[in-house]
């Protein structure tokens, strides 16, 4: 096989169609041969649009890609017509791509990480225009502060240090007035003094 990962690709896609032709045979007793020999062409003709490829890997895919083809060609057997089934050239329907392209354009535009949509909803143009890009602010109601109400600020960094002194002050100061007190568990009486 080739070095080129496209061209093993494109040859594994003519060789599956190998597989179909064999897999419609056995199935439905009729194969939509044409489709599939449009298909194999496409192959060949997608190898030959390859660059940066050596041309012997070309040329040896192109080699696989025609042997499918006659391959394709020498089938026999009753040929599937569907009408439903039918590949199309693009050229057929290039202008109504083209016109549903823009009308889908039309429809969905928007920028800056807005989306907006036209004309897809019945309610549209109804009531008051949104305009995405900016919102009008409500305006909030003006709050009187008294100075009856207690209004607590963020504490600095200066705050929270002498806040912090002052409760180890008073926690030492405890632990100070209970060891000087005496417990009552370990106490001994004292032995009065004799004359």
């Amino acid at each position: 096989m080739t070095a080129n990962f496209l061209l093993d690709r494109f040859v594994r896609k003519g060789l599956t169609l190998l597989k179909k032709v064999q897999y419609d045979k056995n199935k439905s007793d009729s194969i939509p041969i044409e489709i599939y020999k449009t298909r194999c062409l496409g192959y060949i003709e997608r190898v030959n649009e390859l660059r940066y490829c050596s041309p012997e890997d070309i040329k040896y895919a192109k080699q696989k890609l025609f042997n499918v083809y006659f391959y394709l060609q020498s089938v026999s057997g009753p040929e599937r017509q569907n009408p439903h089934n039918n590949e199309i050239s693009i050229e057929i329907v290039e202008h109504a791509l083209n016109q549903a392209v823009t009308e889908s354009h039309l429809k969905h535009s928007g920028g800056l990480g807005y989306s907006v949509t036209r004309g897809l909803t019945l309610s549209e143009e109804k009531g008051e225009p949104i305009n995405h890009y900016f919102r009008k602010v409500k305006r909030s109601p003006v709050i009187q502060i008294n100075e009856a109400i207690d209004v607590k600020y963020k504490q600095t960094m200066q705050g929270w240090r002498n806040e912090m002194a002052k409760q180890k002050r008073e926690v030492l100061d405890a632990h100070k007035v209970s060891r000087l007190q005496p417990q009552r568990g370990n106490t001994v009486k004292p032995i009065p003094f004799v004359r």
